[in-house]
């Protein structure tokens, strides 16, 4: 209950009201504007297919239908036919019989004659239909389209006019029509022998199945063999449905029917008591306003609780209405206080959003502890004194330990540990693993005993929920700036000293570490860096399969530059893509070369991790493979362990990409992860790359040699080649080979080479004979 109830402030109290305020008044103003009425016609569909019914049975149709005009051939029928289907109703018994056909013109003398007969002998009542309707195009009067004279002599009138609505659709029918004074029953309310106000229309209850309503064709009717069904004690509704006399309209949960079922459905409606009354749309949006409105008066509902009871308020009016209509009580309209609802949730959540965007600049959601931003804009431009940096050494086994809700509650208990340092200053989240404050102005002048007293705060441990954890950290204080000072803290750690000022030199040092990117990048784009190749042997053919390419850098000045120290320059600096970019392309010129003499050889290029997840770069080096004179499947992208494991469905989408390219996939320095077995099976790879610390250490320890065997026989298991890197021995390749490794690399086939000396050594067919011969 804590989610939904909590004391409000003064500004989520006015934003919700302000919510409210406006939903009702776009509730309001989409009554006045009728919008909205289709969706309640659908919601009323749905309720009426839900609680669906069938016809009382007491109403049967006699269709005028195909089968009738080809059984008598011409139209209008003579009226001795109608003549002949009263007194057969009559013969079987039929209390009532109602028509729905035009008798307002004469026919022939006899013919008349003959059906006004039949309807003055006829002991069922009998029901004829009139019509109002405007007089001519040029005259506005209306009048009433009445039976001839001798037919209503003995017969009852009915009005038999429809209400279209806006749309055209017929879902309402009234008690009658009055047309110059003369009030007329609807032909419905005759036939179910209930009667109402003259002017007042009712909703065709559309949950009666008509097709539940009993129908004999009238050729069945007043053929030789009778009647087909039992008709005694049934009203009967005579009637057109063939499609080529017309008198077909829609309704909105059954579309077009002929007149005549909707003349039935609305007597049916009559018959079974289900013409309910409606309130109107206004009680339920009264209802929803005054709910929501008295839960934000009393304060105490969260934001998210207001959600909720907006919800199980429309889930409530849903239901009322459903158990009305169920118990024939009455029924309600919903749109607008269903609009209201969804218009406050929606406004709600804006004007709480809008808020939480303001307040999130100056708040580290991780903690929710005022951020960097809040930290520069309580010091603005005003002399600060200090400012002093705690940074957490060991964050990355944080994350192993805690989860999001626990980590939260360790950051604030850490910076309630380290507001006794700050003497109850404002404690500033700047980083994920940098906390900051301003030192006060009585402790500038003895900053040593200041911070010495950090060691005795940090020696116990720090709470996560129910979970104790040591926490390590480095103080950083700088005079300067909250950068300076969060340099200091790093210093502090790269020092191995618990805290530290900020230092120039060290800054100095790293200023030349940036001078070395800048003049990397130099390299990277003249072209300067040597691209070398280590050959790879297939152990079980006994002959070359192909190379890695690797990178060297050879400075002017420096001299040779290891990779392991320039690569994770360019990763940190977000710059790798386009090293990676200038190996690829000159490992694919070169083996494009090699194909002339030795065709089939593969490639394999290193893929950072940092480039896994941009869909950019994946796609543009799939594109330059693609545009080379080769084979995709030649090339092979070497990604690391770890690079999968960082952000797994990251990872699976663009290897996803590269596999389906045709470009094979390595996993490389396998092992040294956590990836399980599971893990590998959803990997689109073809190939893992066994690191180097357990093969040249196989020969002299048994536990690598377990290892190398079973991760060779689980990469054959599930259909992956596996390369071994680190080869410095015939020894070693030996073991290799008979524990059926695929491919072997290492010092011991061949150091890293030029593209020059591969060409001329490897690639000579007399240099592989040799090497199978030594």
């Amino acid at each position: 209950m804590k989610a939904i109830f909590s004391s409000l402030d003064a500004d989520a109290f006015f934003q919700f009201l302000a919510a409210w305020i406006l939903a009702l008044l776009a509730a309001l103003t989409l009554s006045l504007a009728g919008v909205g009425n289709e969706v309640e016609r659908q919601l009323g569909n749905l309720r009426a297919t839900m609680l669906e019914k069938p016809a009382s049975g007491d109403l049967v149709i006699v269709e005028i239908d195909a089968k009738s005009l080809q059984a008598v051939d011409n139209w209008p029928w003579p009226r001795e036919y109608y003549a002949k289907a009263i007194d057969i109703l009559n013969e079987a018994g039929a209390t009532q019989i109602a028509f729905d056909v035009d008798f307002s013109s004469r026919s022939t003398e006899t013919q008349d004659r003959i059906l006004a007969d039949a309807i003055a002998r006829s002991d069922a009542t009998v029901i004829l239909p009139t019509m109002r309707q405007q007089a001519s195009t040029v005259n506005s009067k209306f009048v009433e389209s009445l039976p001839i004279d001798i037919l209503r002599e003995n017969a009852f009138l009915a009005s038999v006019n429809v209400h279209p609505d806006s749309l055209g659709q017929l879902n309402e029918y009234s008690f009658g029509t009055t047309t110059g004074g003369m009030a007329r029953p609807s032909l419905a309310s005759m036939i179910a022998e209930v009667s109402g106000d003259i002017d007042q229309n009712f909703a065709i209850d559309q949950s009666i199945d008509p097709e539940t309503i009993p129908r004999l064709s009238f050729a069945d009717l007043i053929g030789a063999s009778g009647p087909p069904i039992d008709l005694a004690g049934k009203k009967v509704l005579i009637g057109a449905t063939a499609i080529e006399l017309g008198d077909r309209y829609p309704i909105s949960r059954f579309g077009i029917v002929p007149g005549v079922v909707i003349q039935a459905m609305a007597s049916e409606t009559l018959i079974q008591g289900t013409n309910l009354n409606s309130l109107g749309d206004l009680p339920s949006l009264l209802f929803a306003g005054i709910v929501v409105l008295g839960c934000i008066l009393t304060q105490k509902v969260s934001a998210a609780g207001m959600i909720r009871v907006a919800v199980g308020t429309g889930v409530v009016l849903i239901g009322l209405v459903f158990l009305a209509e169920y118990l024939n009580v009455l029924t309600f309209l919903n749109v607008k206080a269903m609009f209201f609802l969804v218009s406050y949730i929606l406004l709600q959540k804006f004007l709480t959003t809008t808020k939480a965007l303001n307040t999130s600049r100056y708040v580290n959601e991780a903690s929710n502890l005022p951020n960097e931003a809040a930290l520069l804009k309580a010091i603005g431009n005003k002399d600060f004194g200090y400012i002093a940096t705690a940074r957490i050494s060991d964050f990355r086994e944080l994350l192993v330990v805690t989860d999001k809700e626990s980590r939260r509650d360790l950051f604030r208990n850490f910076a309630s540990r380290l507001s006794f340092l700050a003497m109850d200053e404002q404690i500033y989240h700047l980083e994920s693993d940098l906390f900051a404050w301003v030192v006060k102005s009585e402790y500038q002048s003895d900053i040593l005993g200041h911070f010495d007293t950090a060691n005795a705060l940090l020696q116990a441990p720090v709470m996560a929920e129910e979970t104790k954890i040591k926490i390590a950290a480095t103080l950083g204080i700088s005079g300067e700036s909250v950068d300076k000072a969060r340099i200091a803290s790093g210093q502090a750690f790269a020092a191995g000293k618990k805290w530290a000022w900020h230092n120039e030199e060290v800054d100095h040092a790293i200023g030349q570490k940036h001078n070395l990117l800048i003049e990397l990048d130099r390299s990277i784009e003249d072209g300067d860096l040597d691209v070398v190749y280590q050959p790879k042997w297939n152990l079980s053919a006994n002959r070359l399969d192909g190379a890695e390419a690797l990178v060297r850098w050879s400075h002017p000045e420096r001299g040779l530059i290891s990779p392991e120290i320039f690569i994770p320059l360019l990763e940190q600096a977000g710059r790798i893509d386009q090293l990676t970019f200038l190996v690829l392309r000159r490992a694919l010129d070169d083996i494009t070369s090699w194909e002339k003499q030795r065709p089939g050889l593969t490639c394999s290029v290193n893929i950072s991790a940092k480039l896994l997840g941009e869909s950019s770069f994946v796609d543009e080096a799939i594109a330059m493979v693609k545009a080379a004179n080769i084979s995709n499947r030649q090339i092979v992208f070497e990604v690391t362990e770890t690079a999968t494991l960082a952000d797994p469905d990251a990872a699976l989408l663009a290897l996803k990409l590269i596999q389906k390219s045709g470009i094979r996939v390595s996993i490389d320095d396998y092992g040294t992860g956590q990836s399980t077995i599971s893990y590998l099976q959803r990997l689109p790879i073809s190939e893992i790359k066994l690191d180097k610390s357990f093969v040249q250490t196989m020969v002299t320890e048994n536990a690598n040699q377990v290892i190398v065997k079973s991760t060779i026989a689980m990469a054959h298991d599930l259909g992956l080649k596996i390369v071994a890197e680190g080869i410095e021995d015939q020894q070693c390749m030996d073991m290799l080979t008979k524990y059926g490794c695929d491919i072997g690399q290492g010092w011991h086939i061949s150091k890293p080479i030029s593209s020059e000396v591969f060409t001329a050594v490897w690639l000579d067919n007399n240099f592989e004979e040799e090497r199978l011969s030594a």
